[in-house]
């Protein structure tokens, strides 16, 4: 799809902070838990997975869908056209905050971290707090030369505090049945994390 001028400035117009704001409650209205809000290019994308740790459905992305819409255009927050797309966060899904991590307990991860070491580590997720995710190496890259730390044993179990995490997502294995809760939908699309859904909207500018 090719976005006009007004789309691409309609992701400049609102934080999507503040759009989660709004978003949050009327995910609970309609069953749903608000995972994430995003801005790509002039798309608003809207992630949101099931309560009570059940798959989410396509019936239910769509209700979400007409209700954010309609709550969007009553707050009038958004200038210029932009695109509405609520989708599910799939079962390989990108984890920013600690209840990203702790919804993602026992599903395989894999994370990246910042500074100096830079190392990538994948494995089960064990637990998480406010602090730090734990989990159970399957994998992790080598110190780089003049480091001399011990490694961490494959089967060990490593803590990892959220402020080392440059990147880190869920990864699953084609063929392995998905965790309960894991973000997946009942329906093939909504287990890839599409949307039953695109609205275009026009913006009302200020």
């Amino acid at each position: 799809m090719t976005y006009t001028a007004a789309a691409s400035r309609a992701s400049e117009s609102t934080h999507p902070s503040e759009i989660a704001k709004l978003a949050g409650p009327v995910a609970a209205e309609a069953g749903c838990v608000l995972y994430e809000v995003q801005w790509r290019g002039g798309t608003l994308v809207v992630l949101a997975s099931a309560a009570g740790g059940n798959a989410i459905g396509v019936d239910a992305l769509s209700q979400l869908s007409r209700r954010l819409s309609a709550a969007l255009d009553a707050a009038d927050m958004i200038d210029g056209r932009y695109v509405l797309e609520v989708s599910s966060p799939g079962l390989e899904r990108s984890l920013h905050r600690p209840e990203h991590f702790s919804g993602a307990v026992g599903e395989r991860a894999v994370i990246r971290t910042n500074g100096p070491l830079r190392q990538r580590i994948v494995g089960e997720i064990l637990s998480a707090d406010s602090a730090a995710v734990s989990i159970c190496i399957e994998e992790m890259s080598a110190h780089p030369s003049g480091h001399s730390e011990a490694q961490p044993a494959v089967g060990q179990k490593l803590s990892v505090p959220f402020g080392d995490i440059a990147k880190a997502r869920t990864t699953f294995e084609w063929g392995s049945q998905p965790r309960r809760g894991s973000g997946s939908g009942n329906a093939p699309r909504a287990q890839r994390g599409q949307t039953p859904r695109q609205t275009s909207r026009e913006g009302q500018r200020r």
